[in-house]
């Protein structure tokens, strides 16, 4: 099968959309089908950074970087990048074309594509079903009311036209389905680990990480998300200075998404020794992740939070918002799995990590590695997706 993505942002961009989508490719590619991705240079979500054009083959994925602009100003239909080279590549051959993220030039190209061959068409996206009816309620000024009516009188119809949509919590889908009407809605989860990532970091690794940034033998609650007022990382500091103490430090480490409030949490983290922000690569990232005792992701909205499955690999006690939709409505079971806490609630999210700091809580530990290992690995996340491809 010849699939083409077409995607805003591919790593090096860092994202959950961008690590599932290129997991996604690499694993078709391994099955055998001949995978395109055709995306843009940016490396950063504001556009403010970016890697060479060209055409790559990247773990047998086939990648067209094309030059690309973005769009000035706040834009109310969301299509910040702006690709001319989409406009050819979204007539190139395919058995399957495969839209991530949307509105979008992409969704509006391959759209009429699709209606003018009959070449199948999957949408996939990672709205929260709170901001999929924030955006519909078109309430707070101008470019929000445009906003809204452009969701409802030209991206509706686009969505239910396409061969499948796909959704990454029940939530979510629920909310295409009634907010928009959609009855071509599937659910996949589609963030997963790859194990042999994890089981690849070294004691070597772990001790040259935490001599590079000064952890020296504290256990650690690791927050491994972008700085982003999305994330929370305001709230966990909040959460985390009374409790800080001799044996514990908190690590934040991830891009700065918006300097401004990446400003405001080190700022609040200042007078705390016990507390790191810090951004690592890859590598390193891991290897933060399994030196871990807790892994906190205190999101403000968000549909999976797929390092909360990295942090069940590693055998972290993973402490979750409520705003984390597949977490709340599927895979985390309080208390059995993880421990999920009332969403901006900072004596809450305080209280859970007294708990986890106090307590060993083995048997939440292991089960929470259990459902990774069963649910949430790359091959299962795909063999998942390939059930809801055929429908298309």
């Amino acid at each position: 099968m010849r699939v083409r993505f077409f995607s805003y942002f591919y790593p090096p961009c860092i994202g959950g959309g961008e690590v599932i989508l290129q997991h996604q490719a690499e694993e078709l590619a391994r099955r055998g089908h001949e995978v395109h991705v055709h995306t843009t240079p940016f490396t950063n979500m504001d556009g403010s950074t970016q890697v060479e054009c060209g055409e790559f083959v990247e773990g047998g994925v086939h990648v067209y970087r094309r030059p690309s602009r973005w769009a000035p100003g706040r834009n109310p239909l969301e299509k910040n990048a702006v690709t001319p080279d989409f406009l050819r590549d979204s007539w190139l051959a395919a058995d399957l074309l495969v839209c991530v993220g949307y509105p979008s030039l992409h969704l509006d190209l391959l759209s009429a594509r699709c209606a003018a061959t009959g070449t199948p068409l999957v949408v996939q996206n990672y709205i929260t079903a709170d901001f999929l009816r924030e955006i519909l309620d078109g309430a707070g000024g101008v470019n929000k009311r445009l906003r809204a009516a452009y969701w409802r009188r030209w991206v509706r119809p686009l969505l239910s036209r396409a061969s499948v949509v796909i959704a990454d919590s029940p939530a979510a889908t629920a909310a295409l389905s009634s907010e928009l009407g959609l009855d071509n809605v599937r659910t996949h989860i589609g963030m997963a680990v790859d194990p042999a990532e994890f089981d690849a970091v070294t004691p070597a690794r772990r001790r040259a990480l935490r001599e590079k940034l000064g952890l020296g033998s504290a256990k650690l609650v690791v927050a491994p998300s972008r700085l982003s007022r999305q994330k929370g990382a305001d709230l966990l500091v909040d959460a985390f200075l009374p409790l800080a103490r001799d044996g514990w430090k908190l690590v934040i480490a991830g891009p700065v998404n918006e300097p401004e409030f990446a400003a405001t949490v080190r700022e609040a983290a200042l007078p705390c020794r016990d507390i790191v922000i810090t951004e690592l690569p890859r590598e390193e990232q891991v290897a933060l992740i399994a030196e871990a005792s807790i892994v906190a992701l205190p999101s403000r909205g968000e549909t999976v939070g797929g390092v909360v499955f990295e942090g069940m690999y590693a055998g972290a006690l993973c402490i979750v918002s409520s705003a984390v939709e597949a977490a709340r409505d599927d895979y985390l079971q309080d208390g059995e799995n993880g421990l999920l806490v009332e969403s901006e609630s900072v004596p809450a999210l305080r209280s859970a990590l007294s708990r986890a700091m106090a307590e060993p809580l083995s048997a939440v530990r292991a089960a929470g590695r259990r459902l990774v290992e069963t649910r949430f690995t790359w091959p299962a996340s795909v063999d998942r997706l390939l059930e809801i491809y055929p429908r298309a």
